[in-house]
């Protein structure tokens, strides 16, 4: 089972080994509105929205960032007028985050200029530039982006964008090196006037540059211009809606002209977006050397004999209801029959299981393909690439079970039992009846029930999920909602809930069976990932309290751990206890690296490495004697080799911006935001 502690660290998020970076539990005040949103978040890996998120017109922004190591000059030319205000003031308290996670791809070399136009008649007149040279000095961008303070203009809404960019593309002194970048972010409102606009009172008032013209120039001076549509004041509202799409048009051209990138503010989806991702706290880098292709290869595992109980097996494992009305409700008698299962024999070295969320979209999609019900079980074992599908049902008003293992070769089915009892036994029941002469037609998973015998598990498997019936229905049901919850879109409204409904079964269990060691260890998983969730939309004081009972829970869980009688667990959960309550790194470090021995199980060795990523990376406020990059990307490699589909890998490919074309990382950092939650109070 993958559960909350096995994400621990899939926010694990890592500081510098270069330079001391610090970390922070305080989101960017930029955060509160769209533009400073979008400079604080779009060139971090860790904190940019998903691109599906972003509209249909927006390519990555984090794909511009990361195209090569080449120095890069950037001129932000920003609209200073009133309807900007509040714009402003989140681009001026932002900019200094974006040039930080741009230099994290660019070895530092990143350098700004800065141009501000208005409009004609606006006191500071139409143009000005605060800083201009291109300059790395913070301090010297500080100052001159205190020159973002708007001004009113005349003689309405259109204003003197094209004037701005001239102005920047002629003015600041470009660097002619082919190994220098350029580029321009512009930041705005409103279109320039329309070829041939005059106004009697404001002879300045009128279009200067066509944007043919523009984009010639910074075709001359291998500039790329980037380009926000940003919101207006709400007392111009109306104005602004009435020409939206004349500015939207403008920058469209610009960007697609010079191959760059346009971000749309107008529309509320993307505005939501950014703005939740700009409460994520900053947080500090770990810089790890790059990782290839070749280098997954190395330590992929070799596929070893089918006799061999080695011999890696993947299952799938569906509710045992009917396909056509089959429920993933994690309170239905059903799918609580396939929690105990993956329970069981997840705890198998060389034992793979689909999550429960894949298993659900395949059978959605089996479904709309029109897949009749003969043919469904083989075609999913195919879709999900498994080697059997584990399925059957609970038979109407009792409790008897029919459960079955199909073979996805031919889709045929090779051990069936019927079963009356706890949930928790049935798997000891399948393999048993799989072993027994006469038992299954085929070897491979027979070979299963050898596993078991091996490591002394049978009398383990034979045991109940807990001693009290009602327990032990309210731990499967708060497993299925964790598993659901964290194979989820992080941040997704379901995952939330999911996480509530594992909350309220857990409490049920210790209600029944207080001393119940596995019911407080899921309770501990169940606050990390809340704890998690609050600390990256912000609840800094709510994410800290979590932890707290996360920690508590822990405790209960190590005291109570005589009656977990599953080795693999046991010390799961402490390694969880030595490096979040009794602050013992090493011994954390000892506890996990068991957890990453051949013959773990396959979830267990997932969770050693992924921990062991995040410690080495210097996540979890450990102490710098246990920091070591060259360790934390070995077990990186080691996730993106052999879990390559697993949400861990996932996350790394994001953070690190995987390319598959190329089969290597672009982005050479790991994030980490585990430092102020493994400091929060102690219980």
């Amino acid at each position: 089972m993958r559960t909350l502690t096995a994400w621990l660290v899939i926010v694990a998020t890592c500081t510098s080994f270069a330079s001391a970076q610090s970390d922070s539990t305080t989101a960017p005040a930029a955060g509160t509105t769209p533009a400073g949103a979008a400079l604080s978040t779009l060139f971090s890996p860790s904190k940019a929205p998903a691109r599906k998120t972003m509209g249909l017109l927006q390519r990555s922004f984090l794909d511009l960032a990361d195209q090569g190591d080449m120095e890069l000059e950037v001129a932000i030319v920003v609209d200073g007028t009133e309807s900007m205000a509040t714009e402003l003031a989140g681009v001026r308290n932002s900019i200094n985050q974006m040039v930080s996670d741009l230099k994290q791809y660019r070895k530092n070399d990143v350098r700004v200029a800065l141009v501000v136009y208005r409009d004609a008649g606006s006191p500071s007149g139409e143009c000005v530039v605060p800083l201009k040279r291109f300059t790395a000095d913070e301090a010297e961008l500080a100052r001159a982006v205190e020159a973002l303070m708007p001004e009113s203009g005349a003689p309405f809404f259109h204003e003197l964008p094209d004037v701005g960019l001239h102005t920047a593309l002629t003015e600041l002194p470009w660097t002619e090196n082919p190994q220098v970048q350029h580029w321009i972010l512009m930041f705005g409102d409103a279109p320039p006037y329309a070829e041939g606009f005059t106004d009697a009172e404001h002879p300045t008032a009128r279009r200067r540059y066509g944007t043919d013209l523009l984009i010639a120039l910074a075709g001359r001076k291998n500039v790329r211009i980037n380009c926000v549509l940003c919101t207006s004041s709400q007392n111009v509202e109306q104005p602004y809606g009435t020409v939206i799409d004349d500015t939207r048009n403008f920058m469209n051209s610009l960007a697609s002209g010079t191959d760059g990138l346009m971000l749309d503010l107008s529309y509320p989806e993307i505005r939501t977006a950014l703005i939740d991702a700009s409460k994520q706290p900053t947080v500090g880098l770990a810089k790890i050397q790059p990782i290839t292709g070749i280098d997954l290869a190395a330590v992929q595992r070799v596929e070893v004999p089918q006799a061999s109980l080695s011999k890696t097996v993947s299952l799938a494992i569906l509710p045992h209801a009917p396909l056509a009305n089959m429920s993933f409700d994690p309170q239905s008698d059903s799918v609580q029959v396939s929690t105990a299962l993956r329970h069981r024999f997840s705890q198998l070295p060389g034992v793979r299981i689909t999550s429960p969320l894949d298993v659900q979209r395949q059978l959605r999609r089996l479904q709309g393909d029109g897949v009749s019900p003969d043919q469904a079980v083989r075609a999913l074992a195919a879709r999900l690439k498994v080697d059997y599908v584990l399925w059957g049902n609970v038979e109407p008003n009792t409790a008897r079970v029919q459960s079955a293992a199909y073979r996805r070769s031919d889709g045929q089915r090779v051990v069936q039992v019927s079963f009356d009892g706890d949930r928790g036994r049935l798997a000891n029941v399948l393999l048993t009846a799989a072993s027994s002469e006469g038992g299954a037609t085929d070897d491979a998973f027979a070979n299963l029930s050898q596993r078991m015998n091996a490591l002394a598990l049978k009398e383990s498997f034979a045991q109940p999920i807990a001693n009290d019936a009602a327990a032990s229905r309210e731990i499967l049901a708060a497993m299925e909602s964790l598993e659901q919850s964290l194979a989820s879109v992080a941040g997704d409204e379901s995952a939330v809930e999911l996480l509530k409904q594992a909350d309220a079964s857990c409490r049920a269990a210790l209600v029944s069976e207080p001393r119940n060691a596995l019911a407080h260890w899921l309770t501990s998983n169940v606050a990390y990932n809340q704890a998690l969730r609050l600390f990256k939309t912000g609840d800094v004081e709510a994410a800290e309290a979590r932890m707290r009972e996360m920690k508590s829970s822990l405790k209960r869980a190590v005291r109570e751990k005589r009656d977990v009688d599953v080795p693999s667990l046991v010390t799961e959960i402490e390694a969880d206890y030595a490096l979040l309550v009794d602050r013992d790194v090493p011994a954390a470090i000892v506890k996990y690296t068991q957890l990453t021995s051949e013959d773990a199980p396959l979830s267990s060795q997932l969770r050693g490495h992924w921990m062991l990523a995040g410690i080495y990376a210097g996540d979890w406020a450990v102490d710098e004697s246990n920091l070591n990059p060259d360790l934390a990307r070995e077990n990186v490699v080691q996730i993106l080799s052999n879990w390559p589909d697993s949400p861990e890998a996932t996350l790394l490919k994001q953070w690190l911006r995987w390319d598959d074309s190329a089969e290597q990382t672009e982005f050479n950092y790991l994030p980490r935001m585990n430092v102020k939650l493994s400091e929060a109070t102690e219980v």
